[in-house]
Protein backbone atom coordinates (compact mmCIF):
# COMPACT_ATOMS: atom_id res chain seq x y z
CA UNK A 1 0.00 0.00 0.00
CA UNK A 2 2.77 2.12 0.17
CA UNK A 3 3.16 2.53 -3.80
CA UNK A 4 0.12 4.00 -5.57
CA UNK A 5 1.71 4.15 -8.34
CA UNK A 6 1.84 -0.03 -9.13
CA UNK A 7 -1.49 -0.50 -7.89
CA UNK A 8 -4.14 -1.86 -10.04
CA UNK A 9 -7.05 -2.26 -7.92
CA UNK A 10 -7.58 -2.32 -4.21
CA UNK A 11 -9.21 -5.22 -2.12
CA UNK A 12 -10.95 -4.47 1.25
CA UNK A 13 -11.53 -7.36 3.89
CA UNK A 14 -14.75 -5.59 5.43
CA UNK A 15 -15.58 -6.42 9.05
CA UNK A 16 -19.13 -7.28 10.30
CA UNK A 17 -19.89 -3.87 10.65
CA UNK A 18 -18.94 -3.43 7.08
CA UNK A 19 -16.03 -1.39 7.87
CA UNK A 20 -12.79 -2.47 6.39
CA UNK A 21 -10.22 -4.44 8.17
CA UNK A 22 -7.50 -5.93 5.96
CA UNK A 23 -6.59 -3.94 3.06
CA UNK A 24 -4.61 -6.09 0.17
CA UNK A 25 -2.70 -4.08 -3.19
CA UNK A 26 -3.67 -5.55 -6.29
CA UNK A 27 -0.27 -5.01 -8.46
CA UNK A 28 -0.87 -7.80 -11.44
CA UNK A 29 -3.32 -10.08 -12.68
CA UNK A 30 -4.54 -12.65 -12.35
CA UNK A 31 -5.48 -12.84 -8.81
CA UNK A 32 -5.78 -15.85 -6.62
CA UNK A 33 -8.59 -16.20 -3.81
CA UNK A 34 -8.59 -19.10 -1.46
CA UNK A 35 -7.28 -20.67 1.99
CA UNK A 36 -3.84 -22.23 0.58
CA UNK A 37 -0.91 -20.89 1.25
CA UNK A 38 -0.52 -20.69 -1.82
CA UNK A 39 -3.27 -18.15 -2.88
CA UNK A 40 -2.17 -14.15 -3.60
CA UNK A 41 -5.34 -13.30 -0.90
CA UNK A 42 -5.22 -15.61 1.51
CA UNK A 43 -8.54 -16.45 3.39
CA UNK A 44 -8.61 -17.38 6.64
CA UNK A 45 -12.81 -19.00 6.53
CA UNK A 46 -13.66 -22.68 6.53
CA UNK A 47 -16.31 -22.16 4.06
CA UNK A 48 -13.56 -21.28 1.80
CA UNK A 49 -12.30 -23.70 -0.45
CA UNK A 50 -8.25 -24.10 -0.79
CA UNK A 51 -8.12 -22.86 -4.21
CA UNK A 52 -11.39 -20.34 -4.38
CA UNK A 53 -11.33 -18.13 -7.02
CA UNK A 54 -9.30 -15.97 -9.27
CA UNK A 55 -9.76 -12.17 -10.37
CA UNK A 56 -8.56 -12.07 -14.05
CA UNK A 57 -8.78 -9.56 -16.81
CA UNK A 58 -10.60 -10.68 -20.11
CA UNK A 59 -10.26 -10.35 -23.43
CA UNK A 60 -11.64 -6.47 -23.16
CA UNK A 61 -9.38 -5.69 -20.07
CA UNK A 62 -11.87 -5.49 -17.85
CA UNK A 63 -11.98 -7.10 -14.63
CA UNK A 64 -14.03 -10.61 -14.24
CA UNK A 65 -14.51 -13.16 -11.50
CA UNK A 66 -14.39 -16.93 -12.35
CA UNK A 67 -15.55 -19.46 -9.33
CA UNK A 68 -12.88 -22.31 -8.94
CA UNK A 69 -13.46 -26.03 -7.51
CA UNK A 70 -16.12 -25.00 -4.78
CA UNK A 71 -18.90 -26.27 -2.63
CA UNK A 72 -20.28 -22.66 -1.48
CA UNK A 73 -19.78 -20.84 -4.52
CA UNK A 74 -19.38 -17.17 -4.60
CA UNK A 75 -21.77 -13.55 -4.52
CA UNK A 76 -21.12 -10.73 -6.54
CA UNK A 77 -23.01 -7.72 -5.53
CA UNK A 78 -25.78 -10.18 -3.99
CA UNK A 79 -25.62 -12.53 -6.90
CA UNK A 80 -24.89 -16.33 -6.39
CA UNK A 81 -22.36 -17.77 -8.65
CA UNK A 82 -22.00 -21.38 -8.59
CA UNK A 83 -18.56 -23.61 -9.15
CA UNK A 84 -17.35 -22.68 -12.28
CA UNK A 85 -19.07 -19.81 -13.49
CA UNK A 86 -17.11 -16.75 -14.55
CA UNK A 87 -18.88 -13.36 -14.05
CA UNK A 88 -17.77 -9.67 -15.34
CA UNK A 89 -17.61 -7.01 -13.07
CA UNK A 90 -18.67 -3.53 -13.06
CA UNK A 91 -15.73 -1.08 -13.89
CA UNK A 92 -16.98 0.90 -10.64
CA UNK A 93 -16.11 -2.57 -8.51
CA UNK A 94 -18.05 -5.15 -6.93
CA UNK A 95 -18.97 -5.92 -3.81
CA UNK A 96 -17.78 -9.95 -3.27
CA UNK A 97 -17.95 -13.06 -0.81
CA UNK A 98 -16.51 -16.06 -0.45
CA UNK A 99 -17.76 -18.36 2.42
CA UNK A 100 -18.82 -15.85 5.19
CA UNK A 101 -16.01 -13.34 4.51
CA UNK A 102 -16.75 -10.29 2.53
CA UNK A 103 -14.65 -8.32 0.21
CA UNK A 104 -14.51 -5.17 -1.57
CA UNK A 105 -13.04 -5.05 -4.80
CA UNK A 106 -12.09 -1.19 -5.74
CA UNK A 107 -10.69 -0.08 -9.00
CA UNK A 108 -9.25 2.86 -10.92
CA UNK A 109 -12.94 3.73 -12.15
CA UNK A 110 -15.10 3.58 -9.08
CA UNK A 111 -17.55 6.84 -8.14
CA UNK A 112 -16.96 8.02 -4.54
CA UNK A 113 -19.75 9.15 -2.88
CA UNK A 114 -19.55 12.54 -1.53
CA UNK A 115 -17.89 13.20 1.60
CA UNK A 116 -20.45 13.18 4.66
CA UNK A 117 -20.53 15.63 7.32
CA UNK A 118 -20.03 14.20 10.81
CA UNK A 119 -23.08 14.10 13.21
CA UNK A 120 -24.03 17.45 15.20
CA UNK A 121 -22.35 17.07 18.74
CA UNK A 122 -23.97 16.83 21.78
CA UNK A 123 -24.33 20.45 22.91
CA UNK A 124 -26.57 20.98 19.70
CA UNK A 125 -28.60 17.84 20.55
CA UNK A 126 -28.98 18.91 24.48
CA UNK A 127 -30.84 22.43 23.06
CA UNK A 128 -33.34 19.93 23.16
CA UNK A 129 -33.57 18.88 26.71
CA UNK A 130 -35.26 22.28 28.35
CA UNK A 131 -38.60 21.83 25.78
CA UNK A 132 -38.62 18.23 26.33
CA UNK A 133 -38.45 18.26 30.56
CA UNK A 134 -40.84 21.11 29.87
CA UNK A 135 -43.01 18.83 28.46
CA UNK A 136 -42.82 15.87 30.68
CA UNK A 137 -43.08 18.55 33.97
CA UNK A 138 -46.19 20.10 32.19
CA UNK A 139 -47.42 16.95 31.79
CA UNK A 140 -47.24 15.31 34.72
CA UNK A 141 -48.41 18.50 36.48
CA UNK A 142 -51.64 18.00 35.12
CA UNK A 143 -52.00 14.83 36.08
CA UNK A 144 -51.61 14.83 39.82
CA UNK A 145 -54.56 15.88 41.82
CA UNK A 146 -54.31 19.19 43.73
CA UNK A 147 -52.31 19.51 46.99
CA UNK A 148 -50.23 16.89 46.29
CA UNK A 149 -46.48 16.34 47.95
CA UNK A 150 -43.45 16.63 46.37
CA UNK A 151 -42.55 13.39 46.29
CA UNK A 152 -45.14 12.99 43.90
CA UNK A 153 -42.64 14.94 41.45
CA UNK A 154 -40.04 12.31 41.48
CA UNK A 155 -41.41 10.23 38.80
CA UNK A 156 -41.14 13.54 36.29
CA UNK A 157 -37.91 14.59 38.19
CA UNK A 158 -36.17 11.30 38.65
CA UNK A 159 -37.59 8.60 37.23
CA UNK A 160 -37.57 10.24 33.56
CA UNK A 161 -33.47 11.08 33.56
CA UNK A 162 -32.98 7.71 34.83
CA UNK A 163 -34.72 5.84 32.25
CA UNK A 164 -33.12 8.11 29.58
CA UNK A 165 -29.89 6.64 30.56
CA UNK A 166 -30.68 3.28 30.95
CA UNK A 167 -32.36 3.44 27.01
CA UNK A 168 -29.12 5.31 25.90
CA UNK A 169 -26.71 2.96 28.12
CA UNK A 170 -28.36 -0.49 26.84
CA UNK A 171 -28.41 0.67 23.31
CA UNK A 172 -24.80 1.55 23.99
CA UNK A 173 -23.97 -1.74 25.06
CA UNK A 174 -25.98 -3.39 22.29
CA UNK A 175 -23.12 -1.11 19.76
CA UNK A 176 -20.11 -2.77 21.78
CA UNK A 177 -21.39 -6.31 20.90
CA UNK A 178 -21.68 -5.64 17.65
CA UNK A 179 -19.73 -2.59 16.16
CA UNK A 180 -17.40 -3.24 19.36
CA UNK A 181 -17.64 1.14 20.40
CA UNK A 182 -19.69 2.51 23.35
CA UNK A 183 -22.22 4.74 21.36
CA UNK A 184 -23.67 6.29 24.18
CA UNK A 185 -23.77 9.51 22.95
CA UNK A 186 -24.72 8.22 19.37
CA UNK A 187 -28.02 6.92 21.27
CA UNK A 188 -29.03 10.15 22.95
CA UNK A 189 -28.83 12.00 20.14
CA UNK A 190 -31.58 10.11 18.58
CA UNK A 191 -33.51 10.08 21.78
CA UNK A 192 -33.76 13.55 22.92
CA UNK A 193 -35.63 14.32 19.53
CA UNK A 194 -37.87 11.36 19.02
CA UNK A 195 -38.64 11.24 22.70
CA UNK A 196 -39.64 15.15 22.50
CA UNK A 197 -41.74 14.32 19.23
CA UNK A 198 -43.33 11.33 20.45
CA UNK A 199 -44.41 13.00 23.76
CA UNK A 200 -45.55 16.23 22.08
CA UNK A 201 -47.98 14.21 19.62
CA UNK A 202 -49.38 12.44 22.78
CA UNK A 203 -50.22 15.67 24.18
CA UNK A 204 -50.63 17.97 21.25
CA UNK A 205 -52.81 15.93 19.25
CA UNK A 206 -55.63 15.55 21.83
CA UNK A 207 -55.33 18.89 22.75
CA UNK A 208 -55.79 19.94 19.18
CA UNK A 209 -59.44 17.92 18.70
CA UNK A 210 -60.25 19.52 22.06
CA UNK A 211 -59.91 22.80 20.48
CA UNK A 212 -61.46 22.12 17.23
CA UNK A 213 -64.13 19.51 17.87
CA UNK A 214 -62.70 17.18 16.53
CA UNK A 215 -62.25 13.65 17.45
CA UNK A 216 -60.14 12.51 14.89
CA UNK A 217 -56.78 14.05 15.89
CA UNK A 218 -57.58 12.20 18.99
CA UNK A 219 -58.00 9.00 17.95
CA UNK A 220 -54.29 9.51 15.48
CA UNK A 221 -52.63 9.97 18.79
CA UNK A 222 -52.16 6.26 19.97
CA UNK A 223 -51.50 5.30 16.68
CA UNK A 224 -49.43 7.55 15.55
CA UNK A 225 -47.24 7.51 18.10
CA UNK A 226 -46.67 3.61 17.66
CA UNK A 227 -45.55 4.34 14.07
CA UNK A 228 -43.14 6.85 15.79
CA UNK A 229 -42.11 4.61 18.10
CA UNK A 230 -41.28 2.47 15.79
CA UNK A 231 -39.27 4.29 13.38
CA UNK A 232 -37.32 5.60 16.43
CA UNK A 233 -36.41 2.07 17.30
CA UNK A 234 -34.82 1.95 13.53
CA UNK A 235 -32.83 4.33 13.89
CA UNK A 236 -31.30 3.17 16.91
CA UNK A 237 -30.63 0.10 14.81
CA UNK A 238 -29.13 1.84 11.50
CA UNK A 239 -26.42 2.70 14.35
CA UNK A 240 -26.26 -1.12 15.77
CA UNK A 241 -26.15 -2.68 12.59
CA UNK A 242 -25.55 0.09 9.52
CA UNK A 243 -24.80 -2.72 7.17
CA UNK A 244 -28.64 -4.07 7.12
CA UNK A 245 -30.52 -1.22 7.41
CA UNK A 246 -32.78 -2.32 4.79
CA UNK A 247 -33.21 -5.62 6.67
CA UNK A 248 -33.60 -4.20 9.87
CA UNK A 249 -36.35 -1.56 8.35
CA UNK A 250 -38.36 -4.59 7.11
CA UNK A 251 -38.60 -6.24 10.18
CA UNK A 252 -39.37 -3.15 12.47
CA UNK A 253 -42.58 -2.13 10.08
CA UNK A 254 -43.65 -6.20 10.05
CA UNK A 255 -43.49 -5.68 14.37
CA UNK A 256 -45.42 -2.22 13.81
CA UNK A 257 -48.04 -3.09 11.22
CA UNK A 258 -48.66 -6.26 13.87
CA UNK A 259 -48.68 -4.36 17.18
CA UNK A 260 -51.41 -1.91 15.05
CA UNK A 261 -53.34 -4.63 14.20
CA UNK A 262 -52.93 -5.91 17.37
CA UNK A 263 -53.93 -2.30 19.01
CA UNK A 264 -57.35 -1.79 16.89
CA UNK A 265 -58.09 -5.68 17.74
CA UNK A 266 -57.70 -5.09 21.74
CA UNK A 267 -60.16 -2.05 21.33
CA UNK A 268 -62.65 -3.62 19.45
CA UNK A 269 -62.67 -6.46 21.39
CA UNK A 270 -62.96 -4.19 24.51
CA UNK A 271 -65.37 -1.64 23.23
CA UNK A 272 -67.26 -3.16 19.89
CA UNK A 273 -65.47 0.04 17.85
CA UNK A 274 -62.44 0.63 16.17
CA UNK A 275 -61.35 3.26 18.65
CA UNK A 276 -62.07 4.08 21.86
CA UNK A 277 -64.47 7.32 22.74
CA UNK A 278 -62.34 10.70 23.13
CA UNK A 279 -61.76 11.22 26.32
CA UNK A 280 -59.75 13.60 28.42
CA UNK A 281 -58.86 14.23 32.05
CA UNK A 282 -58.57 18.16 31.46
CA UNK A 283 -59.61 20.55 29.02
CA UNK A 284 -57.91 22.49 27.07
CA UNK A 285 -58.69 26.07 28.34
CA UNK A 286 -62.18 27.94 26.55
CA UNK A 287 -60.10 30.65 25.37
CA UNK A 288 -58.22 27.55 23.24
CA UNK A 289 -61.82 26.92 21.66
CA UNK A 290 -61.80 27.34 18.16
CA UNK A 291 -63.96 24.86 16.91
CA UNK A 292 -67.73 25.62 16.81
CA UNK A 293 -70.15 25.27 19.88
CA UNK A 294 -73.80 23.55 20.55
CA UNK A 295 -76.54 24.52 22.72
CA UNK A 296 -77.12 22.03 25.94
CA UNK A 297 -80.26 20.40 24.45
CA UNK A 298 -77.58 18.87 21.53
CA UNK A 299 -75.81 17.20 24.19
CA UNK A 300 -78.97 15.99 25.78
CA UNK A 301 -80.27 14.67 22.46
CA UNK A 302 -76.97 12.73 22.27
CA UNK A 303 -77.25 11.36 25.70
CA UNK A 304 -80.41 9.53 24.29
CA UNK A 305 -78.56 7.27 22.04
CA UNK A 306 -76.46 6.21 24.84
CA UNK A 307 -79.34 5.34 27.32
CA UNK A 308 -80.15 2.06 24.96
CA UNK A 309 -76.38 0.35 24.87
CA UNK A 310 -75.94 1.29 28.82
CA UNK A 311 -79.36 -0.46 29.57
CA UNK A 312 -77.96 -3.78 27.14
CA UNK A 313 -74.56 -3.72 29.14
CA UNK A 314 -76.03 -3.15 32.82
CA UNK A 315 -78.32 -5.82 31.31
CA UNK A 316 -75.45 -8.32 30.26
CA UNK A 317 -73.41 -7.85 33.50
CA UNK A 318 -76.34 -8.36 35.76
CA UNK A 319 -76.61 -12.21 33.61
CA UNK A 320 -73.39 -12.60 34.22
CA UNK A 321 -73.50 -11.84 38.10
CA UNK A 322 -76.55 -14.36 37.99
CA UNK A 323 -74.58 -16.98 36.41
CA UNK A 324 -71.55 -16.48 38.39
CA UNK A 325 -73.74 -16.58 41.51
CA UNK A 326 -75.50 -19.95 40.89
CA UNK A 327 -72.18 -21.62 39.54
CA UNK A 328 -70.94 -20.78 43.17
CA UNK A 329 -74.57 -22.10 45.12
CA UNK A 330 -73.73 -25.47 43.23
CA UNK A 331 -70.47 -25.71 44.09
CA UNK A 332 -70.98 -24.79 47.61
Amino acid sequence: MDDPARRLALIECLERDGRPGRVVDVRAWPLTIGRAFDNDLVIDDPHVAPHHARLELDAAGLPALAVLDTVNGARVDGRRLASGARQALPATGAALQFGQTRLRLRLPGEVLDAERPLPPGLARSALLVLPLFALILGRHAIELDPGASLLAWWPAVVGWPLAMAGWCAAWALVSKLFQHRFEFVAHLRILLPWLLATLAVGVLLPLLGGALGWPLPWYAAGPLQLLMGAAWIHRHLAVVLPAHRRATGVAIGAAALAALATHFAVVHRDTDRWSRAPYMSALPPPALRLGPTAPPQALVDDLAGVVAPLARQAEEARQEDDERGDGDDEGS
